[in-house]
């Protein structure tokens, strides 16, 4: 017995160390927490929590936790391991399907494409994209109903919850994955793991990423890694877990999968909303800003700070406390907030817009709202505003920032879900000395549920917190998720604000480090490389009153802004005209004539396209076309990876067609839409 425990011994240490070198080359990060835990072990200063034990009836091995004096594998290891290999099959059960809901629908948008330039609602181009999808869909007979299906193969695959590991290489060896990822909480559980299993099975295709006890923030970036290698493949990710605190990463790859979604802002209104105004502001020589040069001469903020009120629910416990000190503040707010200053009699400064829907210029912008706004106030709009709300405003005073592309060579452009962001980044650029956060929740009430302060020009809706979360399901609009709070432990948002907050994290670890950014939001979530503060932790009696002459900002905007393109800026625009006519649409023609005997022949075909895009200089239209592509690809994918497909060939050489239609027509739109500039 004894010569068989010390074989045993040599097994496990011979397995740990192979691990061990795998990952000092592999992931040496976590190579050095793994050696770091076993020292530590070693010394005394780590008591164990959690012991390995081999049991020798099941053959198996199993973990006992020591603290709570009980077995995690409960003392049936192989029964364990056995049944999560069987589960995990060539189906779809514990999975997370990413197909875009467009596909669901067995109909077609009543829309007149022949009007797409005249588009005043958002809704009628993303109707669009829907008749575009239905397309596909109307050839292969498949709206997503049908879940039962095998699948061929499986591309992407994760581990939640390693425990001992000892089914990771069986499921492994049994679906052949492309990439895995693998995720645990305890780094002492992992570390036994290494005891176990060879883990380095899971790096012979495309390789496997490790999230162990990570913190949010690095979850987060493992995910979204993950996500990335192969994106186009993401419409079908399998998992394996051993629930035990998984739920975590549940939401986390949901959330994550909710701001890489192409259907958020899809290629149709970049193209016919975005692009299209854009270009014809410019035709129509409205004033444009020119942030790159702003950024390198502001310094109007460095002795005045900025109040940045948003229409979060925080607004509504601060507006006396904004009315009380509105002289102590240069302030800026967003379309959906001005009016709850103006009844409350708030000076605005400023005031910024992105807002694309022609219902605005009657809602948020009606006539007698606007004839309230003070004449030196300030108006910052993005390029693809409705030119209803445009008009609405003293013309002197409006001032339109780039979005998504610059026309203008070397300046700077904009990019977000939503103005918060947007608004919070352009301010960034101004270089002030510190600025305040009222409103920017990006959260919902915690005790209503409400998204947006009442009275507010949004479209606020009301989600029930208390209400269980299904899974089943995922809504950018009225799942709930949890984020850490910016004065609370966590708060609820929904993913379209969790968009907003990813965007808003990055843009503000780009900040100047001279710059403090203060959040007092009672209800919001928390943002990187922000300070928490309190409205009562002001000593506004230390603030100066602003003598507003003396910041007469509209001046400088207007020297910093252009009415029309440089003759370097048009020349640029007329060489990507070129190469798309001679390249793209060349390219276009050469697959309308060659036949497929499968979808994975079209698809090396149609991947060469962006490849050209990206390798060229002009990668503007690379935006447009990869939306279309991250909409389409991964349904087509998802569709012809089911083992009983029929009538392949066919079915592709009617999409062959359709895709050439459908980005040819984008390309000659985006040429006609950059020809105006010229």
């Amino acid at each position: 017995m004894e010569e068989a425990q010390l074989e045993l011994q040599n097994a496990l240490t011979t397995t740990f160390l192979a691990n061990l070198a795998f990952l000092s080359e592999y992931d040496n990060e976590l190579y050095h927490r793994v050696d770091e835990l076993s020292r530590m072990i070693e010394n005394g200063t780590y008591k164990e929590r959690y012991a390995l034990e081999f049991n020798m009836q099941d053959g198996d091995f199993d973990i006992y936790d020591i603290v709570n004096d009980k077995y995690l594998y409960n003392k049936s290891p192989k029964r364990f391991n056995d049944n999560l290999v069987r589960k995990v099959d060539f189906d779809e059960k514990s999975s997370i399907l990413n197909v875009a809901k467009h596909f669901l629908y067995e109909f077609q948008e009543e829309v007149d494409r022949k009007d797409r330039f005249e588009f005043e609602d958002s809704e009628l181009v993303s109707a669009m994209t829907f008749n575009d999808t239905w397309e596909y869909s109307k050839i292969t007979n498949d709206f997503l109903i049908n879940r039962k299906r095998r699948l061929k193969d499986i591309k992407k695959f994760i581990f939640m919850g390693t425990l001992l590991g000892r089914h990771i290489p069986r499921i492994a060896r049994k679906i052949d994955a492309k990439i895995y990822l693998v995720l645990e909480r305890n780094l002492e559980i992992f570390r036994l793991s290494l005891f176990t299993v060879d883990y380095t099975i899971l790096a012979e295709n495309d390789g496997v990423i490790f999230s162990i006890m990570d913190d949010t923030q690095k979850l987060e970036q493992k995910v979204i890694k993950f996500l990335n290698i192969g994106s186009l493949e993401n419409y079908i990710l399998k998992f394996s877990t051993t629930n035990i605190n998984i739920s975590e990463y549940i939401d986390t790859i949901l959330k994550t999968l909710a701001t890489l979604d192409p259907t958020t802002y899809d290629y149709n209104r970049r193209m016919y909303v975005h692009l299209n105004r854009a270009t014809k502001y410019i035709k129509d020589s409205y004033k444009f800003l020119l942030f790159d040069k702003i950024k390198n001469n502001s310094s109007f903020f460095k002795n005045v700070p900025i109040l940045y009120v948003a229409a979060g629910p925080s607004l509504d416990e601060n507006i006396d406390w904004i009315k009380k000190n509105q002289n102590k503040f240069f302030i800026v707010t967003i379309g959906a907030a001005y009016k709850k200053l103006l009844a409350n009699n708030i000076r605005i400064d400023i005031i910024t817009s992105l807002d694309e829907s022609h219902f605005l210029s009657t809602m948020q912008f009606d006539d007698e709202s606007v004839s309230k706004i003070s004449k030196d106030t300030i108006i910052l709009s993005g390029n693809m505003t409705n030119e209803g709300v445009l008009k609405k405003f003293n013309q002197e005073n409006l001032f339109l920032f780039e979005l998504y592309k610059s026309f203008n060579k070397d300046n700077k452009y904009f990019t977000g879900y939503s103005i918060g962001e947007v608004t919070l980044d352009m301010l960034l650029d101004f270089k002030p000395k510190n600025i305040y956060l009222i409103g920017l929740d990006l959260a919902l009430n915690q005790e209503t549920g409400d998204s947006h302060a009442k009275g507010s020009d949004s479209i606020t809706s009301s989600l029930n917190l208390d209400e269980e979360q299904s899974r089943d399901t995922f809504s950018h609009v009225d799942s709930v998720i949890k984020v850490k709070g910016n004065f609370r432990d966590f708060v609820f948002t929904t993913p379209l604000f969790y968009s907003s907050i990813s965007s808003t994290n990055d843009k503000l670890s780009k900040k100047e480090k001279n710059i403090n950014v203060y959040n007092l939001s009672s209800h919001g979530a928390y943002f990187e490389n922000s300070i928490p503060i309190k409205k009562e932790e002001i000593n506004t009696q230390d603030f100066k009153d602003i003598n507003f002459n003396d910041i007469n900002i509209l001046p400088f905007l207007i020297k910093h802004s252009i009415k029309e393109l440089s003759e370097e800026s048009k020349k640029e625009i007329k060489n990507e005209i070129t190469f798309l006519e001679n390249d793209i649409l060349k390219q276009l023609k050469e697959i309308s004539k060659k036949d497929y005997k499968d979808f994975s022949f079209l698809f090396k075909d149609i991947i060469e396209i962006p490849l050209m895009i990206n390798n060229s200089s002009y990668k503007s239209f690379f935006q447009i076309l990869i939306g279309k592509l991250q909409i389409v690809i991964p349904y087509l994918f998802y569709h012809f990876n089911d083992i009983k497909v029929k009538n392949e060939e066919k079915k592709v050489k009617k999409i062959r067609d359709v895709f050439v239609k459908q980005i040819t027509n984008l390309v000659n739109d985006y040429i006609i839409c950059l020809k105006r500039v010229l």
